[in-house]
């Protein structure tokens, strides 16, 4: 969809073109430099160059010869040295944008540049029989918002979940379960109980060796298919799904599949003997199997000694799987900036046995860690682990100290509700905005701010467009699961009238979702939506300060004014909805 903001742009493309003095090729529009005063600018080196004339006189003859039809977007054009400066027409840009978002409403920054072509996203892919922890936030929600927001730009998503889910660990748990149970005190908690099991038989196991014999036996029945051994597994993986589900739920996480590395055993076979037959690899003495790149890459086993395999089969297997299942344009792997070797290796590999489309269209979206104030990673090894839901709790807590400061009349329940929107956004917001290849930390005040770059600022933003709205009569507060549009009890109203300098500001800004969204799905960045949401909240805050929505001059222009914080609250609902943070209508 095209949006205003593109229509200017094509609009001056179109009235440089009609003058035959540059080709449309040569015609490199971009956004000013913030000391700028325009909002395109078209340097003119490039078209000077390449037609042998000054840049400074071609801007000024191109200036001078411009035409402005009445009703375009374009409202004026300068030389300034080797520039042009354009501005679009406060009045139409208004108009425009306004009647854009009351338009398309929840849709509005979509695109259809997609055209329904599959992508397949992967994200998160805990492990069975553990507790989410921290390490594995950023793949969960940088994957979501990378899924969100392709779909918006009109590809046909598929997320995918890989879950760790299967190998030799899965023997050592089932004996266990089946030598010691579940303690009585921790049948409320099936993870902590099957961790508890599975820190039990390691001890064990370091005292009485042959036990790993009983583990690797146990394991090769489920590898087998023994009844007993595939059902005590499926429970395993069911009771922790549930309570995964249960986070998934509070990040506003979805998958369309949760194929785990047990999905892809039957597959692994029919790939290593692929790789062998077509030579790309090779069996050694010891009867593993090793694939080599000569000096491109360090070679790895695809199949150990002992018949088992490794971590790239299954993505291998993985690959060719969603290759021959739905042909995506792009197989993305949201995961931390270690596994870039891996996933090197994985693509070359799928290259060289001829599966060269599925090779070239995979792509690795890495990211770095949490890491606390020491420096050092968060590690299981270590033992000093963060659980993910330990986090969320203490977000939500601090959110609710504030909520009930705040908001002492409303309801507990609501409260809570608002704490839980606001703590979990929070933690979110606090990874999306920033670049996810660096390392990042927690700062509770600075993450929990109603004052800066965070979450609750944004959503307190939000809350305020609401608010002025509810105040004016024209909206009712939701019950709870009740969507309804923020545009339906506004009065008609003359759109020309919002002419201020802030006014003019905010839309302009609204009206750059749309590019901002593009630009975050051609570089897979949640944090270039995160900086539109902050500059909009910005710009809001300049508008709600310094000028009045009900207690404007005239009753028209507060109609006018009510249209422009009903688009406002919805760009902000949208933009937030792609970074899958919830939008609280009252905080």
């Amino acid at each position: 969809m095209e949006g205003t903001l593109d229509r200017f742009a094509n609009q001056i493309r179109a009235a440089i073109a009609a003058l035959d003095l540059v080709p449309t090729e040569l015609i490199d529009l971009d956004e000013p430099k913030p000391n700028i005063p325009a909002d395109l600018v078209l340097p003119c080196f490039r078209a000077g160059k390449a037609l042998g004339r000054n840049p400074a006189q071609l801007a000024n003859e191109i200036a001078n010869a411009i035409t402005i039809p009445p009703e375009s977007l374009l409202g004026s054009v300068q030389a300034s040295g080797p520039f042009l400066n354009f501005h679009l027409n406060p009045r139409r840009v208004v108009e425009e944008v306004i009647h854009e978002i009351a338009t398309a409403q929840e849709r509005y920054g979509n695109d259809d540049l997609g055209k329904q072509q599959c992508v397949i996203v992967e994200y998160s892919s805990p492990n069975i029989a553990r507790r989410m922890h921290i390490g594995h936030l950023r793949s969960t929600i940088i994957g979501q918002s990378i899924n969100n927001i392709l779909t918006a730009l009109g590809y046909a998503t598929i997320s995918d979940n890989h879950l760790g889910d299967w190998g030799t660990q899965f023997g050592g748990l089932i004996y266990a379960y089946k030598t010691w149970g579940f303690k009585p005190e921790l049948e409320h908690d099936p993870i902590e109980a099957m961790i508890e099991l599975y820190s039990r038989f390691n001890t064990a196991s370091t005292d009485d060796p042959t036990l790993k014999d009983e583990a690797r036996a146990w394991f090769k029945r489920l590898e087998d298919g023994d009844e007993e051994a595939r059902s005590l597994w499926r429970w395993m993986v069911e009771l922790t799904l549930e309570e995964f589900q249960e986070t998934y739920a509070r990040l506003n996480v979805r998958f369309d599949h949760a194929y785990g590395e047990s999905f892809y055993e039957p597959l692994l076979d029919e790939v290593v003997d692929e790789a062998i037959s077509k030579g790309v690899a090779r069996v050694e003495e010891s009867g593993a199997v090793s694939v080599s790149f000569d000096d491109k890459l360090p070679s790895y086993l695809i199949r150990k000694t002992d018949g088992g395999t490794l971590y790239q089969t299954r993505d291998v297997a993985g690959a060719i799987f969603r290759w021959r299942e739905w042909h995506p344009v792009r197989n993305i792997y949201v995961v931390g900036q270690e596994q870039t070797l891996h996933f090197q290796q994985v693509f070359e590999t799928l290259r060289r046995m001829g599966y060269t489309e599925i090779g070239n269209n995979s792509l690795h979206v890495s990211h770095g860690h949490f890491v606390p104030p020491s420096g050092s990673r968060f590690s299981m090894r270590r033992g000093n682990v963060i659980f993910l839901e330990e986090v969320l709790d203490e977000a939500v807590a601090r959110a609710r100290q504030v909520v009930d400061e705040k908001n002492p009349d409303l309801p507990a329940d609501e409260r809570m509700a608002i704490a839980e929107a606001v703590g979990v956004g929070a933690v979110s917001y606090n990874d999306l905005y920033q670049d996810p290849k660096r390392n990042i930390t927690f700062e509770w005040d600075r993450m929990l701010s109603f004052t800066g770059n965070a979450a609750p600022y944004l959503q307190m933003m939000h809350a305020r467009c609401c608010s002025i709205l509810r105040e004016a009569g024209v909206r009712s507060l939701p019950r709870s699961g009740e969507t309804t549009s923020l545009f339906d009890n506004l009065p008609p109203a003359d759109l020309g009238l919002l002419d201020s300098e802030q006014e003019v500001a905010l839309v302009k800004q609204l009206g750059r979702l749309p590019s901002f969204l593009r630009r975050a799905g051609e570089q897979y960045a949640p944090y270039i939506v995160a900086e539109w949401l902050y500059q909009s909240a910005r710009t809001f805050a300049r508008f709600y300060d310094d000028l009045s929505v009900l207690n404007a001059s005239s009753a028209e222009l507060r109609n006018a004014r009510l249209h422009l914080v009903a688009a406002t609250a919805q760009a902000l609902r949208n933009g937030l909805g792609l970074l899958s943070i919830k939008a609280p209508e009252r905080m």
